[in-house]
């Protein structure tokens, strides 16, 4: 028995094959996994002011934040004494949460981070302290190979 090919056997395989690709489409796209800038990103937003007074607090500091890139460690230095500050440097991985990273500040400003917690790739090191009731905020990209 053979099958008669007609247009109306052309147009019914046309829209057959295009519900099975967006049918398909629509399946691939709920399985992506999205990660959000932080898991509470409203409130965050709420305080960005005080990022941007720690920002031009920081600025008031005359020195930026220095990385150095070890075989064994990473090493973040703060530019100023950190003695009676608190505070945490984040290390954010921006394509992938889970490789978030936060530390405690040290009492001499300088943070020192093993190399095999963090993957090859881009970061961003943001550090945030408060001295004497003042904010102060960093931020600088980081590329490890």
């Amino acid at each position: 028995m053979t099958m008669k090919w007609n247009w109306g056997t052309g147009i019914t395989l046309v829209y057959t094959g295009f519900v099975v690709f967006m049918l398909s489409m629509v399946y691939f796209s709920v399985q992506q996994e999205f990660d959000l800038v932080t898991p509470d990103y409203y409130e965050d937003e709420l305080k960005y002011q005080e990022v941007i007074d720690g920002i031009n607090n920081a600025g008031t500091l005359g020195k930026a934040m220095v990385i150095e890139i070890g075989e064994n460690a990473i090493n973040v230095t703060l530019p100023m004494d950190v003695i009676d500050a608190s505070g945490k440097v984040k290390i954010y991985r921006p394509d992938n949460a889970s490789l978030d990273l936060i530390v405690p500040l040290s009492l001499d400003g300088k943070i020192a981070i093993g190399r095999e917690k963090l993957k090859s790739g881009l970061y961003k090191v943001k550090a945030s302290w408060s001295k004497d009731g003042k904010p102060f905020f960093m931020e600088q990209p980081m590329f490890i190979p």
